[in-house]
């Protein structure tokens, strides 16, 4: 008889024991892992607490095998890539790398940031501190006609300093760039998109649409196509 309450404390023990380690997983965070329970475990302890001695001699033997329960694992957050820093002084690859980087943050498609570095191409020949000068359209213009940068902004868009700084730039022109899909309620051309986001006036012939700007772009389609390929080669981690 002595012997009944030996078993009834070791697995009362484990019991308590599985209840503070399960509360420990959940206070850590952990509660999202997947967890293996042993049903097995479960009915023995039911045996003993209420069954003879006898019972709880033989229930841990009686008691059929059962797979694990299988708690599900909460969803994964896929964390989106670091944005690659530049300066005025970087040189073309690393500012294609930025483009990337930062279209990828956005979201943008390969497409879309295939189209975001032809434009940086045709504007700047991705150089971030470029004067391409007074163009007023129309009149003598003054200093803020000046067009800076890489995507060539006017004063409009900030200081030298600022339109010289190619991370900021490169984030207002994604902003004015999606910004265009919306407003004139562009699906698929992207070409469009990035004419309509540094042209806005050319909206008035044929939406942007087949004009000089729009070629232009087009044309350079192919060796940004190479870029893009290049700098994620690039930015690809090292296994």
């Amino acid at each position: 008889m002595p012997r009944t309450g030996r078993p009834t404390t070791m697995f009362r023990r484990r019991k308590h024991s599985t209840a503070l380690v399960t509360a420990l997983l959940v206070a850590a965070g952990l509660g999202g892992v997947s967890v293996l329970l042993a049903p097995t475990h479960r009915h023995a302890e039911i045996a003993v607490e209420h069954g003879s001695a006898d019972a709880a001699e033989v229930a841990p033997q009686a008691a059929a095998p059962e797979k694990p329960t299988v708690v599900a694992a909460a969803p994964v957050v896929a964390l989106r890539p670091p944005v690659v820093v530049v300066t005025k002084e970087s040189d073309a690859h690393d500012i294609v790398k930025a483009i990337v980087s930062h279209g990828r943050y956005a979201g943008l498609t390969d497409d879309q940031i295939t189209t975001v570095i032809a434009t940086a191409k045709i504007e700047s020949s991705f150089r971030p501190a470029v004067s391409g000068g007074v163009q007023a359209y129309g009149g003598r213009g003054t200093a803020a006609d000046e067009v800076i940068g890489l995507f060539q902004e006017k004063a409009s868009f900030g200081t030298v300093a600022e339109r010289q700084d190619p991370n900021s730039a490169i984030t207002r022109f994604i902003t004015r760039f999606l910004e265009a899909y919306r407003k004139h309620g562009i699906t698929g051309d992207h070409v469009q998109a990035a004419t309509l986001a540094q042209n806005p006036q050319l909206l008035k012939r044929n939406r942007g649409v087949g004009t000089q700007y729009y070629r232009t772009i087009q044309a350079a389609l192919g060796d940004a196509a190479g870029l893009h390929r290049q700098a994620l080669d690039a930015l690809r981690p090292i296994a």
